[in-house]
């Protein structure tokens, strides 16, 4: 029986729907349903870490959001990064939350907790949106920049992947927001970076300007590095989004217009001063004059003296951070940074440097052990001084301890303070802080008393010492009251270091082994970072005099791949190379960190010996790449020492070994002044060395604790374990007896049932916010402790 031609168009339509149905399930599926499959991965040093994206699967609030698209909703979203956001996100909600009628709902969380794609496609029930007289939902964006402008990660893979592909979707009609949604974005940024500080919250205008939604009032951008210009330039945003919200009545104002007629939205002005919202226009002309433009022309009933416009912001904070009204220097730490500096027990000194008394000081007074300088180079913890004198920093490291609140800069814009001045103020201050620690239960008075006598200074307190315009004079300051000088800077300003005068030991911080990681880890403010490194490195290969590769570890992100960085040791011929575990300092706004980011100190061993072995692979086509051998320890800080075998090591003809990382400060510095005496004098690593003690070296039962102190256990709790076999199951108890063989099955079936559940190996969850957190059932028993 043959079929009509109705019939046959009829049964055409049908199969192109049921197909193009299929397509888009298919699609569908495959981009937001698709499971990720995990393999096992065995139990081994050269299975790499496993890394799980948890992002989108864990538990939140998010069941308890109204939708974006709800009518009368006003919904605050951010995407901090260092809690700066967030903050102001929280205060916004307080305050709309106090001021707005029955007619509102506030509701206010991270960028994470919407499903975007849903949120902005898919509306309440139209009738129920037609018949409600409730206002237009209201979205508030509070965005800061990432890394050479770009978004941050997690928004980036959420928002501002949803907004464009809505906007690249052949299946979405034009303007799909249009009359359905209205915004207002507030950026945050540093202009110390570079000039893309606030690109997101564009970026996100454009995009939502592109889908047809109205925008309340004009981007603002806030600049954290001037000053209180962010938390100014917030406060008139502010204001003027409660304005156009008309807080209390019912509806929001519908159409802006700024002083000159121009339209108030942000998108370039039509004639006359008409509003693109209020035309019908193909989405293909709004893409071709959607160039953003900020002008921000002060409005006739609203004065804004400190807020300027984004074409001219570059050039006002440039002038800002440079000079102050009568055209000096300003200076570098802000009356806030000030006080959250203080806050931290930071004793500032002049207008950019600082010392803080370091608690190994006050561990070693007590005659409880010594830090890892005092194991590996014989420092004396309590005569040393922790200092810097520039606060200022060129990164904003996701381990730092310091929790960002110093300033930051590429380069020196401030009052410069006399060094003598910094000095004599700095050691002023250490002894000051020294006498106060008198009071202190169980300080050995003869300590007490030997440390009014500064002897080594560690600039490492916080900012980048090397920064600092006079360092050399500095230097010399220190060494002129002979203070042993050990200074760190994270590797940005190569040609400082190769102008820099010889001092006792110069660490470069090798804090990532690719490019990428360290632009992860470090968040740098310059954008060749990786080459300032890598020069750094180079630099210190003609140096002389001790030079140090410093790798802090953090799991997770950055103790992978570490074949990248013995090849970044290999650059500078280091003499030494340390290597320590992040120290977990807690919970902070400006770092992702928890507790399981912290390694374990035989993961740091592990991890030292494969940069060891690393190194001598690199040694069979490179004979000129020094060796290293595994020198020192101190399990306290987990804490490993590779040291350069030609520079460090003496065997004798009987063939006894003896590592000499000590240092003999005396002679450095009488070789120090020669050389400042006559500049042509040389000196080496080897002419001022002392051999290291038999309890300091790596693999000794001291494991780096010196035993003329007295090790020190809080009274009420100790590790539950002491000794463990290569699997991590206990073998000794906490008074060091060996177990039960029963006990030890015990354990052994605890493990292997929380293998099967997590697996094998280390698996990295990554979290909400860009938090990594890290699951090993082989240390499941390292934490456990035991009251006594």
């Amino acid at each position: 029986m043959n079929m009509s031609q109705a019939q046959r168009n009829q049964s055409a339509a049908i199969a192109a729907a049921l197909l193009g149905g299929g397509i888009t399930v298919a699609w569908y599926y495959s981009r937001y349903l698709r499971p990720t499959i995990e393999t096992p991965l065995e139990s081994s040093p050269d299975v790499p870490i496993r890394e799980v994206d948890c992002s989108q699967s864990q538990t939140t609030k998010e069941d308890t959001k109204l939708r974006i698209l709800s009518p009368g909703t006003i919904s605050i979203v951010h995407a901090s990064i260092t809690g700066t956001c967030e903050k102001l996100a929280r205060q916004l909600y307080t305050e709309l939350s106090l001021l707005t009628t029955s007619n509102r709902v506030v509701q206010v969380g991270s960028v994470q907790e919407w499903d975007w794609w849903d949120e902005l496609l898919n509306e309440d029930d139209e009738d129920d949106v037609k018949g409600s007289r409730a206002p237009l939902p209201v979205l508030i964006l509070l965005l800061p920049t990432y890394t050479n402008g770009t978004w941050p990660p997690f928004a980036a893979d959420t928002l501002e992947r949803t907004l464009q592909d809505v906007q690249h979707d052949w299946r979405v009609q034009s303007l799909p927001l249009k009359n359905k949604l209205q915004v207002a974005i507030f950026g945050m940024g540093s202009s110390e970076y570079d000039d893309t500080m606030g690109r997101p919250a564009r970026e996100c205008v454009r995009h939502f300007q592109k889908l047809g939604a109205k925008c309340l009032l004009r981007l603002k951008v806030g600049d954290d590095a001037v000053g209180d210009h962010a938390k100014e330039t917030f406060h008139q945003w502010n204001m003027e989004l409660q304005r156009k919200l008309k807080v209390g009545k019912k509806e929001v104002e519908t159409k802006d217009l700024t002083k000159n007629g121009g339209c108030a939205c942000g998108e370039e002005s039509k004639p006359n001063g008409g509003c693109h919202k209020h035309a019908e226009e193909p989405l293909e002309v709004m893409e071709e004059r959607a160039e953003y433009e900020s002008d921000d022309e002060d409005e006739e009933d609203v004065e804004e003296p400190t807020v300027m416009d984004l074409e001219d912001m570059g050039n006002a904070m440039a002038s800002e951070k440079k000079q102050v009204g009568n055209g000096e220097p300003r200076e570098m730490v802000t009356p806030r940074q000030a006080q959250q500096l203080k806050k931290e027990g930071y004793k500032l000194i002049g207008t950019h440097s600082a010392v803080k008394l370091c608690r190994w000081t006050k561990h070693q007074l007590r005659g409880r052990g010594g830090c890892y300088k005092h194991t590996f180079y014989g420092i004396t913890s309590y005569q040393c001084m922790e200092a810097t004198p520039s606060l200022a920093c060129a990164n904003k490291c996701v381990f730092c301890w310091r929790h960002h609140k110093n300033p930051v800069g590429k380069e020196w814009r401030w009052k410069t303070d006399d060094p003598q001045f910094i000095v004599e103020q700095a050691v002023q201050t250490h002894v000051n802080m020294i006498k106060e620690t008198k009071g202190i239960p169980g300080v050995q008075m003869d300590r007490w008393k030997e440390a009014h006598t500064v002897r080594h200074c560690a600039l490492s307190l916080v900012g980048e010492p090397i920064m600092y315009p006079r360092i050399n004079e500095f230097l010399s300051e220190l060494h002129h009251r002979e203070i042993s000088t050990f200074l760190v800077t994270n590797g940005q300003h190569p040609q400082a270091i190769e102008s820099l005068l010889p001092i006792t030991q110069l660490y470069v911080s090798v804090d990532a082994p690719t490019k990428e990681s360290l632009i992860a880890i470090d968040r740098p403010l310059f954008q060749d970072a990786w080459d300032r490194l890598k020069q750094s490195l180079v630099s210190l290969k003609n140096k002389g005099q001790r030079t140090v590769a410093r790798l802090t570890v953090v799991k997770g992100w950055n103790s992978d791949e570490v074949s990248g960085y013995a090849k970044l040791i290999a650059l500078g011929h280091v003499s030494l190379v340390e290597i320590k575990g992040v120290t977990f300092c807690g919970k902070s706004d400006a770092s992702n960190l928890n507790m399981s980011n912290s390694p374990w100190h035989h993961e740091v061993v592990d991890l030292a010996k494969t940069l060891q072995a690393e190194l001598n692979r690199i040694r069979e086509t490179d004979n000129a790449v020094p060796q290293y051998d595994l020198a020192c320890e101190h399990k306290h800080s987990c804490s490993v020492l590779l040291a350069r075998v030609d520079q460090f090591l003496e065997i004798s003809p009987e063939g006894e070994r003896q590592w000499h990382t000590w240092i003999n400060y005396p002679k450095f510095q009488e070789l120090a002044a020669r050389h400042e005496a006559d500049p042509s004098f040389t000196f080496h690593v080897k002419d001022y060395t002392a051999p290291t003690p038999e309890w300091a070296l790596f693999g000794a039962e001291e494991e780096g604790f010196d035993p003329t102190d007295t090790r020190h256990r809080k009274a009420t709790k100790q590790p539950k374990y002491t000794q463990y076999d290569d699997r991590g199951i206990p073998t000794h108890d906490h008074t060091g007896q060996p177990l039960a063989e029963e006990e030890r099955q015990r354990l052994f079936e605890l493990m292997e049932a929380r293998m099967r559940e997590i697996g094998t190996g280390s698996t990295v969850t990554e979290l909400r916010g860009g938090a990594k957190e890290i699951q090993d059932a082989s240390l499941m028993f390292r934490g456990l402790v035991v009251s006594i």
